[in-house]
């Protein structure tokens, strides 16, 4: 009888060691999803926050507003070697003409003359 007590005893603490084990790696993983969700969404903020220099450019403006543009992506250029941003202007600008502006996102599948990542701006057209 002392011997089936015994064997219980051992039993159960097994069972616990067991249950204490899965525990602990649930809480592992999920911490590692919190990480992982809290590092993509630093990441977007980056992202936004290269992009916002850009967008208030986009779609129609004057070609006085496009020196303005051309000295952000030059400066942007000059700091940022991993993002580089490229320019395409008309070979002539008249201050009061207006220019339709484009924004060209970096896709997933990153093209090969790019240094950028997917999401950033990587190219502006201006026609």
């Amino acid at each position: 009888m002392e011997n089936a007590s015994k064997a219980l005893i051992i039993a159960g603490a097994i069972l616990i060691s067991i249950l204490l084990i899965s525990i602990g790696i649930i809480l592992i993983n999920s911490g590692r999803d919190i990480t992982s969700t809290g590092t993509s969404g630093v990441q977007s903020q980056k992202i936004q926050a290269f992009n916002s220099k850009f967008t208030a450019y986009e779609g129609t403006k004057k070609g006085s507003e496009l020196a303005g543009l051309a000295g952000e992506v030059n400066a942007s250029n000059a700091t940022d070697s991993e993002h580089q941003v490229k320019l395409t202007l008309p070979t002539s600008l008249t201050a009061t003409k207006n220019y339709e502006v484009t924004l060209v996102y970096c896709p997933s599948t990153v093209p090969k003359d790019t240094t950028t990542e997917p999401g950033y701006i990587y190219e502006i057209n201006v026609n």
